[in-house]
């Protein structure tokens, strides 16, 4: 930990901070934002001052990023890491970026939904209520197994107009127990546990950033993926699969295309 984060004097609004989410059960999860709010009362506390970010999230400091400063909080935003939500968005799906409008629309699928559904899906009838939170994890595993990326989730792909519009993923909260921005990173969480192997979730800050950013008066939520230095297999149904990014879409490779391709991927 930074010095002075458990000091409460040394926690100003405006300062930028990195801070444990109070909804990371892990307590491994690691998030950048600017101060709004100092919530702890006590001078000094064990395990760190508990802050409000601009974007809502509480948390305890872990890190001083920014030191105390009186600018204005542009000023903040302007060195936030990786760039912003927006400008990823405008950018246009790419190898490195991959747009989702939301992650639970099966969820509440019944059976006779499933059965009807139009078209025809294979990976619905295969994977049921769990088919949309599986296609997040191909996408997922297909940036590891490639050169990292960014999932943006509450992005509407138009293919015929090749419009990408933004409908952010509050619609979503009704389908969390808790419908808050908490919630929705818990249950990015949860899936990548579910989805992923074990090892990347033990090292889930190495590979995963999770990060919010209200466009327009929507939230959308960005998966920030790290390039991984070790092959990573989805194993569904007791299967293993492997999966790739190509240009702009996320496709399996299988038999003999894993081995060369990890041949020359991974040596």
């Amino acid at each position: 930990m930074t010095p002075g984060n458990k000091i409460v004097g040394n926690i100003k609004a405006g300062m930028l901070v990195e801070i444990n989410p109070q909804s990371d059960r892990t307590r491994l999860l690691r998030v950048q934002g600017q101060v709004s709010e100092v919530l702890t009362k006590n001078q000094n506390h064990p395990h760190g001052v508990l802050v409000k970010l601009v974007t809502g999230e509480q948390g305890r400091v872990k890190n001083i990023l920014g030191g105390p400063t009186t600018e204005p909080a542009i000023k903040v935003k302007e060195i936030k890491p990786r760039g912003s939500l927006k400008g990823t968005i405008a950018s246009g799906k790419s190898h490195n970026v991959e747009f989702k409008s939301d992650v639970l629309w099966s969820s509440k699928y019944t059976k006779e939904d499933i059965e009807n559904h139009r078209p025809q899906s294979k990976e619905l009838r295969a994977y049921g209520k769990n088919t949309s939170k599986i296609i997040i994890a191909k996408t997922l595993a297909g940036f590891l197994n490639s050169d990292g990326g960014t999932l943006v989730i509450g992005v509407k792909e138009d293919k015929e107009k090749k419009i990408d519009e933004t409908i952010g993923i509050g619609l979503e909260y009704s389908s969390l127990r808790d419908g808050s921005i908490d919630g929705y990173r818990r249950m990015i969480v949860d899936l990548i546990k579910d989805y992923l192997p074990s090892s990347l979730f033990n090292q889930i800050n190495k590979y995963f950033t999770i990060k919010f950013e209200t466009i327009d008066g929507l939230i959308v939520c960005g998966i920030v993926v790290a390039k991984s230095d070790k092959k990573v297999f989805l194993k569904l149904q007791g299967k293993d699969y492997f999966y790739i990014r190509t240009d702009a879409s996320t496709r399996e490779i299988m038999g003999e295309e894993i081995v060369d391709y990890c041949e020359s991927r991974f040596n």
